[in-house]
């Protein structure tokens, strides 16, 4: 039985939007013919986890075993031209979990009776892309498991995000952090570095070591200059309802360019990512600040998920 953290399993398994560009094809659904459960818990590690942007949930086959020559399907909903695939392989919560569960080394992409090749993934922790060779018209296709890398603890393979794309490529995603700085972060725990605010995930978090959050910022530095023409937040502890009431909010987020220049943001107070037009201000680095702190009805910290930019 795989083991996921008890602070992913409080986020609401929504379907969060994709980044909409040309490239990027919509995802209606996704199947598995083989899913892990945890029956005590009453939890499902369904293939429909796969296309959240929540590390804590994943696709986990449920044969007990490598679940070699298991398949999930993902549905387009309509005929659209395949290209890539962008994979997340194995169990992201962390570095711990990723190693102890099974990673995916060889798939084999298929739609109806014919396939589209197999393709050999690298044992890394990070999205890999699997380019198909040649671009094939489906309205689904089925990804076989067909190798894995061997976890340490547990014999189950999963998945945890995933993403299509057709043949004009991995168009419209964020512009890549190099780094992120904070003001300050809460005690020492890794867990609310932070990283965790631009690390692409939305129920990972950043958590100021201040008193109220008033004030507090992060530094993000991009790998040189980018014309950023949109940014999205999402401030608050989103796991569920009560937690967003529960902890600090920011009403108010400043931003500041390496050019000089500032841009003030009024946010909304309500759960999950909020995006802002910025109009193309060309910048090596972003600091954000954050004010106007509404306080939590059961916590005095403020809690920030994602922070992206896009050119």
């Amino acid at each position: 039985m795989s083991m996921i953290r008890s602070s992913a399993l409080l986020t609401a398994a929504l379907l969060l939007p994709l980044t909409a560009s040309a490239a990027e094809l919509k995802i209606v659904s996704a199947d598995a013919n083989s899913e892990d459960s945890d029956k005590e818990k009453g939890i499902v590690y369904a293939a429909g986890n796969m296309l959240n942007e929540n590390s804590g949930e994943a696709w986990i086959e449920g044969e007990g075993s490598a679940g070699l020559g298991k398949y999930f399907e993902l549905n387009f909903g309509e005929k659209v031209e395949l290209a890539s695939l962008k994979i997340w392989p194995g169990v992201f919560i962390d570095e711990e979990f990723w190693g102890r569960h099974n990673r995916l080394k060889e798939v084999e992409v298929k739609y109806g009776f014919s396939t589209a090749g197999e393709y050999t993934l690298e044992d890394k922790m990070e999205a890999q892309v699997i380019t198909l060779k040649e671009p094939v018209t489906v309205d689904k296709v089925k990804i076989y498991l067909r190798a894995v890398y061997d976890g340490s603890t547990w014999n189950a393979s999963g998945v945890t995000r995933i993403q299509a794309f057709d043949k004009d490529g991995i168009t419209g995603q964020p512009v890549a952090t190099k780094a992120t700085k904070a003001s300050s972060v809460y005690g020492d725990d890794k867990d609310y570095a932070a990283s965790m605010a631009t690390d692409g995930w939305m129920d990972t978090y950043w958590v100021e070591g201040g008193d109220t959050g008033e004030g507090e910022s992060l530094t993000i530095e991009f790998d040189g200059s980018k014309t950023l023409n949109k940014v999205q937040l999402a401030v608050g502890f989103d796991a569920t309802e009560s937690f967003f009431q529960g902890a600090n909010r920011a009403k108010t987020a400043t931003l500041k360019f390496s050019d000089g220049t500032t841009k003030a943001l009024t946010l909304a107070d309500t759960m999950g990512p909020q995006t802002f037009e910025l109009g193309g201000v060309t910048a090596s680095s972003v600091t954000v600040t954050f004010s106007d702190i509404i306080q939590g009805k059961t916590a005095n910290d403020l809690y920030v998920s994602d922070v992206r930019f896009w050119e």
